[in-house]
């Protein structure tokens, strides 16, 4: 924890993403007994989704905790619609994302840690993701740099032990018992079998997504080999045609990576490339996303809104 917070400029103002929840308990009183003696300002954000009957009372929880240990909170509204596309995992977090990036702090950090990790590449891997995906969450994210998870390396039961060391008091989100959501089926129902005949399972997932992170580092470095002097959309269909294939659908996944977009599935994504390419110059192929849309128009392959 003190290792996260030394690289961060003395004057920085950081704030902890804090649900109330053990993870983020933990983060939060290890980041202020750090912080003593640092040139830094430390505060905390609390999203309210107001999923929950409970929502309310851990808003109340959140604001005891903090005042009793002298560190300011802002607590943030938001209203998660039931009937997203993405689902209501997704929109949530989108939206906790979303006051995360509007909050007036240089850093942030979230309380992501080893079994999360494990989890997330489990999910990942059941959706058909490639190795962005299976790169799982980074230890430092967002633009700049701004999100530190300085818990990433620790599992779920050292975080247990700490909270109990420091007799800490947190909360239980009902949530995360529903095994109807993904996330949870795989903590509750995968990861304990898992963990049974191989206990280092946690471990090992988290290790992996090391491996695939570099593995996404270097196919990002080839992008921007392979794009010259572009950085962004628009990019010349003929510049996608003097690549091999898989050059190519990696320079257009990189430059949805950069905008903070999903990809589309490798054979989509196959087919639209050959239509950039191929199709004859008066006409305008186009991919229809939820989120956004590629199309190509004199010559330029474009990215643009739904």
């Amino acid at each position: 924890m003190r290792e996260c917070l030394s690289g961060i400029p003395l004057g920085s103002r950081i704030a902890v993403a804090f649900s109330g929840g053990l993870d983020s308990s933990v983060l939060l009183a290890l980041a202020a007994k750090c912080v003593i003696g640092h040139d830094l300002a430390l505060s905390a954000i609390h999203v309210h989704h107001g999923l929950s009957a409970h929502a309310d009372a851990w808003a109340d929880f959140c604001r005891d905790v903090c005042a009793g240990l002298g560190v300011p909170l802002e607590t943030v509204r938001v209203s998660v619609p039931h009937g997203a596309a993405e689902g209501i995992e997704a929109a949530a977090r989108s939206l906790r994302y979303q006051a995360f990036a509007a909050h007036a702090s240089d850093y942030i950090l979230l309380a992501h840690h080893a079994n999360d990790q494990a989890e997330t590449l489990l999910f990942n891997l059941m959706r058909g993701t490639g190795v962005r995906g299976a790169a799982g969450i980074p230890a430092v994210g967002g633009r700049s740099g701004r999100y530190l998870r300085p818990l990433l390396s620790l599992a779920r039961a050292e975080l247990e032990a700490c909270a109990q060391a420091l007799a800490l008091r947190w909360i239980d989100d009902e949530s995360n018992t529903d095994t109807r959501y993904s996330r949870n089926f795989i903590r509750h129902e995968v990861l304990p079998v898992l963990e049974a005949r191989f206990p280092a399972a946690v471990d090992n997932l988290a290790r992996a997504t090391e491996y695939f992170s570099e593995a996404q580092e270097m196919l990002d470095e080839m992008a921007r080999a392979d794009l010259a002097s572009y950085r962004d959309f628009p990019v010349p269909a003929s510049l996608l045609a003097g690549l091999s294939a898989a050059r190519a659908r990696n320079v257009l996944r990189y430059l949805l990576a950069q905008r903070g977009l999903q990809a589309p599935g490798s054979r989509r994504l196959e087919e639209v490339l050959r239509q950039f390419i191929e199709a004859a110059p008066d006409r305008h192929p186009s991919l229809e996303l939820p989120m956004y849309r590629l199309f190509r128009r004199r010559g330029l392959v474009m990215l643009g809104s739904r």
